[in-house]
């Protein structure tokens, strides 16, 4: 006879469990409303000259060194941004220890395809003062480009991201994800953020009974045929830990619903579906829109700050197409974690966080 083991939430005491997690001081639990009155702590702005300065830099680097995806020594990017050092120590402070979101704006991009390689360069600068880039595909990319493809089947390779489809609110895989504006669509496109700490107290609070599977449970995620050769198209992770003050999520609906359709994974119970809902409900209730035009770059704590995209139109155009810059980042001083929280803390042989190469070096 298999005896399931108890739950440990239920053995702490539930109503005891949920008190102390609803009022949990967590900074980045806020609402659209706290987030608007703290606006001075993570939208920061570069000064014409600062931003003019930081171009020059970056072109005099990628000059002499290569581009970034040449250049495999990272002192020199370094130096570009060690004069604006307290500006994204303050935009790390925000990231981790506050909200979870920091906008940086008046960034010197250029909205010309011909100046994607000084765009990239630029943004891997960025990325390198913040932390460590880690990949963010089974085939290897670092550094992506999102935009529309225009693809009309939808196929099964086809990522979001290549489409104009909205996304529901999720979190990706790196301890930060850093999206940068070169070009704007003619409509939409905007993204929606929503706190998953704060998502956390309110279920506390309304639905303490859903507790026991966000906190306990195991939930299939899909690795969207990326997974080196041998290993299974699924990873399992629990949604939700809480280490001292600090609520870390991972959470994917899409993700989730994928892996349901893969061999050997746990269905869903209807408690773990009615939580799901839930996640979804209190995620679209508190967050915020948040523009995103040419020069701005937004960076969201993944374990605190759930991030999502309206549906968006492209100008006629083609050279005035909706482009974001995307980097997936791990921080040299991020939060502690469990081993086997999500993908059991993953490297790929960088830094915490990313996707493992699907055909690792020397195969």
């Amino acid at each position: 006879m298999t005896v399931s083991p108890p739950s440990t939430t239920v053995s702490a005491g539930l109503d005891r469990v949920a008190a102390h997690l609803a009022n949990l001081d967590d900074p980045a639990a806020w609402d659209a409303s706290i987030l608007q009155a703290q606006r001075a702590a993570w939208e920061l702005t570069l000064t014409d000259e600062q931003a003019a300065q930081l171009r020059k830099n970056v072109v005099g680097i990628a000059d002499t060194a290569g581009n970034w995806d040449e250049s495999v020594d990272p002192a020199p990017w370094l130096a570009a941004t060690e004069s604006l050092g307290g500006f994204f120590a303050r935009a790390e402070r925000s990231l981790e220890g506050g909200p979870g979101i920091a906008r940086l704006r008046n960034l010197p991009v250029s909205t010309f395809d011909e100046d994607l390689a000084y765009n990239e360069n630029l943004l891997w600068t960025i990325g390198l003062r913040i932390g460590i880039p880690v990949n963010q595909m089974g085939g290897g990319k670092m550094l992506a480009r999102l935009m529309d493809l225009g693809d009309p089947y939808r196929g099964p390779e086809t990522k979001p991201e290549d489409t104009n489809d909205p996304l529901k609110h999720h979190t990706d895989g790196s301890d930060l994800l850093a999206l940068m504006c070169v070009r704007q669509a003619a409509e939409g496109g905007n993204s929606f953020i929503s706190s998953s700490a704060r998502i956390v107290r309110e279920i506390a609070r309304q639905y303490p009974e859903l507790l026991i599977p966000l906190l306990e449970d195991y939930f299939a995620f899909e690795r969207n045929e990326e997974q080196p050769d041998g290993e299974d198209p699924f990873y399992l992770t629990r949604l939700c830990v809480v280490l001292g003050s600090q609520i870390s999520t991972r959470y994917s609906r899409e993700m989730i619903e994928g892996a349901q359709k893969l061999p050997r994974v746990p269905k869903l119970t209807q408690r773990q579906r009615q939580l799901m809902e839930v996640f979804d409900k209190l995620a679209e209730e508190g967050g915020t829109e948040v523009d995103m035009t040419s020069g701005d770059l937004m960076i969201v704590n993944n374990y605190s700050v759930l991030h999502a995209r309206s549906t968006f139109r492209d100008p006629d155009d083609p050279g005035q197409r909706r482009l974001l810059l995307r980097l997936w980042i791990a921080m040299r001083h991020g939060r502690p974690l469990p081993f086997d929280y999500d993908r059991g803390v993953n490297t790929d042989g960088r830094a915490r966080g990313g996707v493992p190469l699907k055909y690792p070096a020397g195969r």
